[in-house]
């Protein structure tokens, strides 16, 4: 038997034949890590390693989920809330930044709750520079004694704003204040021309983005398709989502609504009234668009007076069009962790929609 020291005293031609078989063993490998590296991306397959947090979006003055909500939240799993704490608006009265329409909680939220506060872009309009710092310190006080009041924890605050080039400078300033005082991250919300006009609008200094993929066009317009989604007007900027600087979570719209208009103004909205609800009444023509009706009569329908020739235009967004664009946003999303949430939490929305399709919008892509 060879001792310890006598084992590596092997021969030359020994030696040349372990080496060709190691020379060997490694161009075997580097060639196998070569063509797998050279595979295409199977999106399937590596949809697999993403984590996708669901979600809802709570945008009612009172948070009493009703029990069909509860069941919905428990069949689809889901244990993120994001909840409209209050909105700030700027009153002309007063000529001050006021905080307003406070949630009431008859009920304790269930699971990680992330309190929202809208903040009207007149605000930062009138609001000079140097009124930010007791704004920032008026809405962490709102903000912790909500959250005091009714035991509710939170590691993450967001805001809502679309703001402009103009106020650009201010809600930055702001958001940089917040984060200070509230010690926790902070999201934002991102307009889809906020995600193509990066130059102008700027990148808000904060952890994430939620992108918006609603509200899309126009509602003030007359002869505007559909202001939650068109897929036409979403394709002039859904290519500069892969590029945008921020990790991005994504809400899509569940809701559905009605713009009434006169003489080519914007009258009101109709909240969840949809276009079966428009050709079931006996005062409205059907327009060959098949989303517009024309009043035939004066009469008085949904809450308020109606003059003959008032324009309704039904919208909503399709589930196909939902779980489609939701892929969509997958492939050119490249944060590895994102929330996908809907709005809102509402029973009279989400009756129509099916449970399998919730649980499309909010759950990984089906692997084979």
């Amino acid at each position: 038997m060879l001792g310890m020291s006598d084992k590596h005293m092997l021969q030359p031609s020994q030696t040349r034949r372990k080496s060709s078989r190691v020379w060997l063993g490694c161009l075997l490998i580097s060639t196998c890590l070569f063509m797998a590296t050279c595979q295409p991306a199977d999106h399937r397959t590596t949809e697999k390693f993403r984590q996708i947090t669901p979600a809802f979006y709570h945008w009612k003055s009172t948070y009493k989920p009703t029990r069909f909500e509860l069941e919905q939240i428990k069949n689809l799993n889901i244990n993120k809330l994001y909840i409209h704490f209050f909105d700030v608006d700027w009153d002309t009265r007063t000529r001050q930044a006021v905080p307003k329409a406070f949630v009431n909680f008859r009920q304790k939220p269930i699971g990680i709750v992330v309190p929202v506060v809208f903040i009207t872009n007149r605000t930062l309009m009138n609001l000079p520079p140097a009124g930010l710092a007791e704004l920032a310190t008026h809405i962490t006080q709102a903000i912790t004694r909500i959250g005091h009041q009714n035991a509710i924890r939170f590691s993450e605050v967001q805001f809502d704003c679309d703001w402009s080039t103009r106020t650009r400078d201010r809600y930055f300033r702001l958001l940089t204040l917040l984060a200070k005082q509230l010690n926790c991250p902070l999201s934002v919300t991102i307009r889809l021309h906020q995600i193509k006009y990066t130059d102008q609008t700027g990148i808000p200094p904060v952890a994430r983005g939620m992108l918006m993929l609603y509200n899309v066009d126009d509602w003030k317009r007359a002869d505007t398709r559909n202001s939650i989604y068109d897929a036409d007007v979403a394709n002039q900027y859904l290519s500069f989502v892969s590029t945008y600087p921020l990790p991005l979570d994504v809400v899509l719209p569940l809701f559905r609504w009605t713009v009434v208009y006169r003489n080519n103004r914007f009258l009101t909205f109709l909240n969840n009234v949809d276009r079966k609800k428009l050709a079931g009444s006996g005062f409205l023509a059907a327009q060959p668009d098949s989303t517009r009706f024309l009043a035939t009569r004066d009469t008085s329908a949904f809450g308020f007076s109606i003059w003959r020739g008032d324009l309704f235009r039904a919208e909503a967004v399709t589930a196909e069009t939902l779980v489609s664009e939701k892929y969509r946003l997958l492939d050119l999303i490249q944060n590895q962790r994102i929330t996908f949430a809907l709005y809102h939490l509402d029973s009279t929305i989400l009756a129509s929609y099916s449970r399998e399709t919730l649980q499309t919008l909010l759950q990984p892509r089906s692997l084979p």
